[in-house]
């Protein structure tokens, strides 16, 4: 649509729809030019009203067969209704005209997004960045960035960030996306520096200082992080996600009684959401106050009675009162929201197993296998299921079925070594023994913590002396 032709409110667009509505369905012939057309489009396309928009485009290509925004509108909407090759062919055909088009090639980047290829996307974008406006520039860098995104290029889609950032009147959005990738391609340290000098010239800015706390609690530095998170409420007290930032960093360094009043702090500003309420009640689960925490569970579900995190906290509370089978009808409440949590699969093994349940713990084991055989617990988990039982020959079976999936887990081998001698097959176990301690010396504790009685093994000890570092 042209620059000088500007639609001054909703309501001059809903009438322009009715009028073109009532065109259609009485037949008449009236005539709209070619940028109520674009604009109808637009509206059609924004409220996702696709038949309508498709309708728009039918009748405005007849009244208007030469015009390339039209036929650029055309190929949008076949992006969207999936048919990506007509799009890209008849963007072939109008570029042939307009060479230099630059909606024409964002078109194109978007429709190769949409077929997922990202590659061809970034390719598209980058013609546009040639020829486009400067005030464009910065969209079309985030644009890229994004694309980088999608192909879990993180350290390129920085490249384009600090280009758009460069250019920025508003950089609070771009400074969140730089976060989001620093910590996705696992430069926490980075992160951390770039957001401490972008602070030095720009001390006032929220999105830096909640970026910064979120890597330092990510590197566990929780002290600093809580620092960083009260620059944010000392710009902006009404900045929510700051408090519940906060509030987790004092819970995973232990301060739980201070995370909950901090979680509390929140109530000034919006009504407690689900999420919050259940974050106070998995505070009191770790202090034990079990009645506090069943409590603010059954909040978090009064208020979003879809959230499975909080149906499975009110299991786990059942069950540390001593009330497993209660527990597990919580918990398959949780998984019935979503089946593809491993951790409610293993809590409801659990459970099963304590209610002497092996045929249904079994069955909640086979299914974290089908999710994710790389679970670090899923393979231990079920193999003690076996031992508890006086299966051990089945748990060393499940364990070697592990290791196929995740070879170089020391823990699954020191555990493997554990079962191999309960089921009196004392050569392979020392022989795994010896390979557990190449990959991880110091995970033979965890198996004395599982069978101290081989602490008096002299054998144990003997290859435990001779791989020390």
């Amino acid at each position: 649509m042209s620059e000088d032709f500007q639609w001054e409110d909703d309501f001059q667009i809903e009438e322009l729809a009715a009028r073109f509505e009532d065109m259609v369905r009485n037949g008449l012939d009236s005539y709209f030019d070619s940028e109520e057309f674009e604009a109808l489009i637009d509206y059609y396309q924004l409220n996702f009203n696709s038949d309508k928009a498709r309708q728009a485009l039918t009748v405005g290509m007849k009244m208007h067969p030469y015009n390339n925004r039209l036929k650029i509108m055309s190929a949008r909407q076949m992006a969207v209704d999936g048919k990506y090759i007509n799009a890209l062919n008849l963007l072939d055909e109008i570029e042939t005209t307009e060479p230099a088009d630059v909606d024409i090639l964002l078109t194109k980047g978007s429709v190769y997004s949409m077929m997922l290829d990202f590659s061809k996307a970034v390719k598209e974008y980058e013609k546009a960045l040639v020829i486009v406006d400067e005030d464009e520039m910065e969209e079309i860098f985030s644009t890229i960035a994004f694309e980088y995104e999608n192909m879990g290029a993180f350290d390129s889609a920085l490249d384009y960030l600090f280009k758009a950032l460069e250019i920025s009147e508003y950089p609070e959005q771009i400074l969140f996306e730089i976060g989001m990738c620093y910590e996705m391609a696992s430069r926490l340290e980075d992160s951390v520096s770039f957001f401490t000098k972008y602070l030095e010239e720009q001390p006032s800015s929220t999105a830096s200082w909640f970026n910064l706390g979120l890597s330092f609690h990510h590197l566990e530095l929780y002290e600093k992080a809580i620092d960083a998170f009260e620059y944010v409420i000392a710009i902006d007290e009404s900045y929510i996600p700051a408090y519940i930032n906060m509030a987790q960093s004092y819970a995973a360094s232990g301060e739980y009684h201070k995370a909950i009043e901090v979680y509390h702090e929140t109530e000034a500003y919006e009504k407690p959401e689900s999420l919050t309420l259940y974050y106070i009640g998995e505070c009191y689960e770790k202090l034990q106050d079990y009645e506090q925490a069943l409590k603010y569970y059954q909040q978090a579900i009064e208020v979003d009675e879809n959230l499975p995190d909080a149906w499975a906290g009110i299991g786990i509370i059942h069950d540390e009162m001593g009330d497993a089978e209660k527990a597990i009808h919580y918990v398959e409440k949780a998984i019935e929201l979503d089946d593809l949590n491993t951790e409610f699969h293993l809590i409801a093994a659990d459970l099963f197993i304590k209610t002497n349940r092996t045929d249904k713990a079994k069955e909640h084991f086979q299914r974290i296998e089908e999710i994710d055989p790389l679970d670090p617990d899923l393979w231990k988990e079920y193999a003690y299921m076996h031992i508890l039982s006086g299966e051990n020959e089945k748990a060393v079976q499940v364990l070697k079925t592990g290791l196929i999936h995740q070879p170089q887990n020391a823990s699954i081998i020191y555990r493997l070594v554990a079962a191999l001698i309960l089921n009196k097959n004392t050569t392979q176990a020392y022989y795994y023994l010896e390979t557990a301690l190449e990959i991880d010396y110091k995970g033979h504790e965890e198996l004395f913590e599982f069978m101290p009685s081989l602490r008096n093994n002299q054998k144990v000890n003997d290859l435990i002396n001779q791989y020390l570092p």
